[in-house]
């Protein structure tokens, strides 16, 4: 299992890091996790079209983790009138309840009301377990409230063969986002906050090392950086809780599972 990180960033963004998203390559099936602002440019910077996708999941419906999607789907839409007759593949869609109707309603709130009728694209619900041919995804409901609204948000567990591979979208510290985690491989987790802020949209470096050592993580992959805390050490922070290996995400990072 490979996992290429594409967007380490959130509404912040620069030339060295991207919003949040993942791709992950196993079995054969390239798989899209999260498409924030940024996703389309570091697919193209790593040679993929968006037709080289399998499937896209996205964690909750927060724009620095959704907002490329729109763009993506556009991209087919637009491809279908321009190129009449000819067939492309388009990536399966997996989200929270409502996936499908969130890309309806924001195609009108944009003007762009393309996708009342489309069925070119095809759109899951999350469900507790998912197979994705020899590939399980789990999904996990975690804690987030942002602005005073609880985020429909999710954790993502992904096992092939010996291998776990765990998203915590965004998340605080709760029972979802550890059963998500448990035993993992990889744990790749919102940073957002060092120790010494607390919040109920996203986790502290004292959570995230409680998490992963309670959960019995391998190796533990920050990422969802704010720029308050660039001048900090998150992973000194995380180690003082958690025994095992942390990595500083950057974006176009590949990673082996």
């Amino acid at each position: 299992m490979k996992v290429t990180i594409l967007g380490t960033g959130t509404f912040y963004v620069d030339l060295t890091r991207s919003a949040q998203s993942y791709l992950i390559e196993v079995d054969n099936k390239k798989i899209l996790v999260d498409c924030g602002p940024g996703t389309l440019m570091r697919l193209s910077e790593i040679g993929l079209k968006t037709e080289d996708l399998d499937y896209i999941f996205l964690t909750h419906f927060h724009p620095d983790h959704s907002s490329d999607l729109f763009a993506i789907l556009m991209g087919f839409r637009l491809k279908e009138i321009f190129h009449k007759g000819e067939d492309f593949k388009t990536p399966i869609i997996c989200g929270p309840a409502g996936i499908q109707d969130f890309i309806k309603k924001l195609s009108h709130v944009y003007e762009l009301p393309a996708f009342d009728t489309y069925s070119k694209v095809e759109f899951r619900e999350y469900q507790e377990s998912m197979k994705l041919g020899e590939i399980t995804v789990k999904t996990f409901k975690v804690d987030h409230i942002a602005f005073g609204f609880k985020a429909n948000a999710y954790a993502l567990r992904f096992e092939f063969d010996d291998s776990i591979l765990a998203f915590s979208g965004d998340s605080t510290k709760c029972d979802g986002l550890v059963n998500a985690c448990e035993k993992a491989n990889l744990f790749i987790c919102d940073a957002s906050f060092d120790k010494s802020q607390t919040a109920l949209a996203h986790l502290n470096t004292t959570d995230i090392g409680e998490v992963a050592e309670i959960s019995q993580v391998d190796n533990v992959v920050l990422s969802h950086f704010y720029p308050e805390t660039k001048n900090i050490d998150l992973v000194a922070e995380v180690k003082e809780k958690y025994s095992g290996e942390v990595i500083m995400g950057e974006d176009l990072m590949e990673l082996e599972i």
